[in-house]
């Protein structure tokens, strides 16, 4: 299970008592678990169903008390238990009345049984602390697995690719625990040996000579990406810079558990104070950025510290230590780019550990008709005017993008990207329900600007659907294409766009949407792009 209070979902019509004896309980401990309990975490004066759903996407698990009215079809737990699995978080049922029946689509899930309070209490107590047992994550793992099957003959045709590749991946983490399990003593000796192995060929690493530079590079293997274009523009190798691989002039600092990714709304954020004040941004950035003046407005933004990549023992979640700029800093990083590219390929800044400004990069498709969306930016923007994007971006911003009273979130910045009007414009109502899977990060070197590349699928909306939402603003035209082979294919291999019919004049494609649209097929269709 994942950090994160424990969402209890009950109905108020014979479930409200024991859902607040069943809160106090876990608060009280020992041990003490942090519990959402909408009667007394909503807030008034703010949307409740904005608090539910956030609530449901950062929660550790949803605990359903199973009663009479909770398991009717009409019943408003269907709503937040059918969200819980959507956002991939552990449901455990609490069958609070003996006849009640267990929804179909919980049918793999076994209850715990509540009609003696203080008995099922324990072994709620006792189910908890085993779900972050080697042998409660692979439990976990293969009820998610038999969801995913379950669910895929009643997929669209479209959609089927996201589901087969989740199934993929859960058989292989699967396979991974098991052995875990297994043989302890044997999968610890191999995580030693390849961490020394990767240790080793780094120390290793001779001088790049030209054609390693066309090559990107990873730990173990290597694939030649000069069939779409994007051959290594910046100098150094991946393993010199620490990142996945090069392509063009982006920086994949890493595919999210090999491009299957995992959900954005999962991510962790944690505070790491000022940028200013944290002492690792290069003391030439500050003194640029001293030396000017502040601009109007100067919105405070979001860098990136660090990450700590998903590990499954802990629940497979990504964390992000963010720290607090603004757009004087922004702008001051943008002036210095050749000095820092300088100070990298020189091997005095570590790109990877570099505080870079960040930003959410959408890959946009239309659940109904699985559709790509590729915007063309206006020529009055300041960054890549007149270039075709696949789909949108938006930095996070500190204040904007808060989860309530907290730190901000970039499933916030994705939501308000989808939703602003100079953007993409769309309802709240389609921006709230879309699905986001983070699957890469990837910095700009021409930027110095680091991107959570995500998919953001709509669910309920075709593509004509959202270009009648559409409006002219940072984008000046949106257009859509099949998210299929050929076409993809095709768009990656071109560096330009000239309509989906054909017949607009031509624009470029920028390398960090073809770079976006790369990794967004390896997740969706791991066999249709091969290598990295």
């Amino acid at each position: 299970m994942a950090a994160g209070p424990l969402f209890i979902s009950y109905s108020s019509v014979d479930g409200r008592e024991v859902a607040l004896r069943l809160a106090d309980a876990l608060e009280a401990g020992p041990p003490s678990y942090p519990v959402w309990l909408d009667q007394r975490a909503l807030r008034p004066g703010q949307d409740w169903d904005e608090q539910i759903a956030d609530a449901l996407r950062t929660c550790r698990g949803l605990l359903f008390v199973m009663s009479h009215d909770s398991v009717k079809p009409e019943s408003v737990c269907k709503q937040e238990w059918g969200r819980a699995l959507k956002y991939r978080k552990p449901v455990i049922p609490l069958r609070l009345d003996p006849d009640a029946e267990m929804p179909f689509r919980l049918g793999s899930r076994q209850y715990i049984e509540f009609s003696d309070f203080d008995l099922g209490l324990a072994r709620l107590r006792q189910h908890l602390a085993w779900t972050i047992t080697p042998e409660g994550v692979l439990a976990e793992l293969e009820v998610r697995l038999a969801d995913a099957t379950r669910k895929l003959p009643r997929m669209v045709e479209e959609r089927r690719g996201m589901v087969e590749s989740e199934i993929q991946d859960l058989r292989q983490r699967i396979g991974r625990q098991r052995l875990s399990i297994n043989n302890p003593d044997v999968e610890q000796a191999k995580e030693r040996q390849r961490i020394f192995a990767a240790i080793t060929d780094d120390q290793r690493q001779p001088v790049a000579k030209q054609h390693e530079l066309n090559t990107t590079e990873t730990g173990s293997h290597s694939v030649d990406l000069r069939e779409f274009g994007l051959a290594n523009e910046i100098g150094a190798t991946a393993i010199n810079l620490g990142a996945e691989l090069v392509a063009g002039s982006i920086v994949l600092d890493s595919a999210i558990c090999g491009y299957a990714g995992l959900n954005l709304d999962d991510v962790i954020v944690q505070d790491s104070g000022s940028v200013v004040d944290s002492r690792s941004l290069p003391s030439f950035i500050l003194a640029d950025m001293r030396s000017s003046a502040a601009p109007v407005p100067n919105r405070r933004k979001a860098h990136l510290m660090d990450w700590h990549a998903p590990v499954i023992d802990q629940g497979d979640i990504l964390t992000l230590d963010l720290a607090h700029s603004d757009y004087w800093l922004s702008e001051a990083t943008k002036r210095s780019v050749p000095r820092i590219q300088h100070g990298v390929l020189d091997g005095q800044i570590d790109l990877m550990h570099m505080p870079r400004r960040l930003d959410v990069h959408l890959v946009v498709l239309s659940g109904q008709d699985n559709m790509l969306f590729l915007t063309r930016r206006g020529r009055h923007v300041a960054t890549e005017p007149s270039t075709w994007m696949i789909t949108v971006g938006e930095s996070i911003d500190w204040d904007q993008d808060k989860k309530g009273e907290g730190l901000p979130h970039p499933g916030r910045t994705a939501r308000r990207c989808l939703s602003e009007r100079d953007e993409l414009n769309l309802p709240e109502s389609i921006a709230d329900a879309v699905e986001l899977r983070l699957v890469a990060i990837a910095t700009e070197w021409s930027e110095m600007l680091v991107n959570l590349i995500t998919i953001a699928i709509l669910p309920d909306i075709d593509a004509n659907g959202v270009k009648a939402f559409f409006r002219r603003g940072e984008n000046v035209k949106l257009d859509a294409i099949p998210f299929n082979s050929e076409s993809c294919l095709d768009l990656l291999r071109s560096h330009s766009f000239s309509g989906s019919n054909g017949s607009g004049p031509a624009a470029p494609v920028s390398d960090i949407s073809r770079i976006a649209l790369y990794a967004a097929l390896k997740s969706m269709h791991p066999d249709l792009v091969k290598g990295s």
